[in-house]
């Protein structure tokens, strides 16, 4: 299960944790704490709508004999409706608050999520096994601005894709543990390191010099080591490119 999958789930309803997402929040840390968070929202909403503004008068079922019928009616109205009406706004505001959670659990406008789809559209690249020319892969990368500084055998994919309106190095890398795709990301700014797993990939996206880098693997591999090897392989060069 994915955390798009898995988040959904929680968002759809925070108490219930089918046997498949139990399965991912024993080994997701950051889903597990968004579930703690969606349950804690789900009891402030509840409490909200169970409780009655202060001064809100309770619903009376009677009244006396020297009051007129019509009158009595109006009170009546009065003293039902003032409840109500807050709870109806309340339940308004749940609804668009929900709404919002639900829409933030869309990866689509996150830079990890476009690049999970980036090399799912290249699903060839993993077992490329053909040795890449010194003289392609340093075209690639000037064209991007940056210089690989790594022999080219450990180079068995490369390619210059369109990624968010920019010719961006897609790489793979064969590394010990198999095989790295690594997209360097000149244009795309990021504040922190970013882990991230989704369909069935690990990956990492962390600042740069100019821009960021992403690194990726199938599977639950940590790449953080060869994220920072990757780091110190790339020269920058300047914006004049």
């Amino acid at each position: 299960m994915s955390h798009q999958q898995a988040r959904l789930l929680i968002g759809g309803d925070p108490h219930s944790v089918p046997p498949e997402l139990a399965e991912h929040l024993a080994s997701c840390p950051e889903c597990t704490q968004f579930q703690r968070e969606m349950v804690a929202l789900d009891g402030n909403i509840r409490r909200a709508l169970e409780q009655r503004p202060a001064g809100a008068a309770a619903p009376v079922m009677s009244t006396a004999n020297v009051i007129p019928i019509m009158g009595a009616r109006a009170r009546r109205n009065k003293q039902t409706t003032s409840w109500p009406g807050w709870a109806l706004a309340a339940s308004v505001v749940f609804a668009a608050f929900a709404t919002l959670a639900i829409w933030g659990l869309r990866p689509t406008d996150t830079l990890a999520h476009d690049v999970v789809i980036h090399v799912q559209g290249e699903p060839k690249s993993w077992a490329a096994a053909g040795q890449i020319s010194p003289d392609t892969l340093n075209g690639i990368m000037r064209k991007a601005g940056v210089w690989l500084d790594t022999r080219s055998e450990k180079v068995t994919y490369a390619q210059s894709c369109r990624f968010r309106g920019h010719d961006v190095p897609h790489l793979v890398v064969s590394t010990s543990r198999g095989p790295v795709t690594v997209l360097v990301l000149r244009h795309e700014k990021v504040k922190a390191r970013e882990s991230f797993h989704e369909d069935g990939m690990s990956g990492v996206i962390t600042p740069a010099p100019h821009g960021s880098i992403a690194v990726l693997a199938q599977g639950n591999e940590n790449v953080d080591e060869v994220a920072g090897q990757v780091q110190q392989a790339l020269r920058w060069l300047p914006d004049s490119h």
